[in-house]
């Protein structure tokens, strides 16, 4: 079991530069790979750390670390791991809302698009579109969901995401809402089309890139 997590040596490399593999970078300094966790739940930080055989190399933001060893001050003891890896799951989707809701003020650009006719829209089977940052690069892992409904999709290396749609989902007046640590924004569903206008959003939460330490079962790995 894990009981702190830290980066306590930030890394001065440029993760801009960095090669991409998915949701990894390559950093030819250190000569490791480096995780993108910035989309993961803390659960899925802690999962992936916890599995770890050796140090593990990340990006992450300082709200996220709080957020981790928060959850793992109050962890219950003596309770099986996986079964409160499922409890954190819950947990850290009212620390996301909180996370949101703070940052409720900063401006986030959405392109815009032509607003849908009062007669019914055609119906469509899918909705997809691109997710980018402010330099209009793609972002990946990005969780996409649509407001009211148990679609989501995550965005690929390219930023795209598609949400394939059941007939008999209710969609009047969905919204697509952009989950994550670092960005949050929301716009209506444009029921006549399939692509969605591209949703361009701004960084939040400054980032930490760095070799992550992190104590297991009283042996400290860094």
């Amino acid at each position: 079991m894990i009981t702190d997590i830290q980066i306590e040596e930030p890394c001065s490399e440029n993760w801009e530069t960095m090669q991409s593999d998915g949701e990894r970078r390559f950093c030819i300094s250190c000569n490791k790979h480096v995780t993108d966790f910035t989309g993961y739940t803390n659960a899925e930080i802690i999962k992936t750390l916890a599995a770890a055989s050796s140090q593990v190399c990340g990006r992450l933001s300082p709200s996220q670390l709080n957020q981790l060893n928060y959850h793992l001050i109050i962890a219950p003891k003596n309770r099986n791991w996986l079964k409160y890896i499922g409890v954190l799951a819950i947990t850290a989707s009212f620390f996301m809302h909180e996370v949101m809701a703070s940052a409720s003020n900063c401006p986030t650009e959405i392109s815009a698009y032509k607003k849908i006719a009062d007669t019914k829209p055609a119906s469509v089977r899918k909705i997809y579109g691109y997710v980018f940052d402010a330099a209009k690069k793609p972002l990946a892992g990005i969780r996409v969901v649509l407001s009211n409904t148990r679609y989501f999709a995550l965005t690929d290396k390219n930023g795209r995401y598609q949400i394939t749609l059941d007939a008999k989902t209710e969609l009047n007046d969905a919204m697509l809402s952009v989950e994550s640590v670092r960005f949050s924004a929301s716009m209506k569903v444009n029921l006549s089309i399939e692509k969605q206008a591209d949703l361009i959003l701004k960084v939040m939460d400054p980032m930490i890139v760095g070799r992550i330490s992190f104590t297991k079962k009283g042996t400290r790995f860094l």
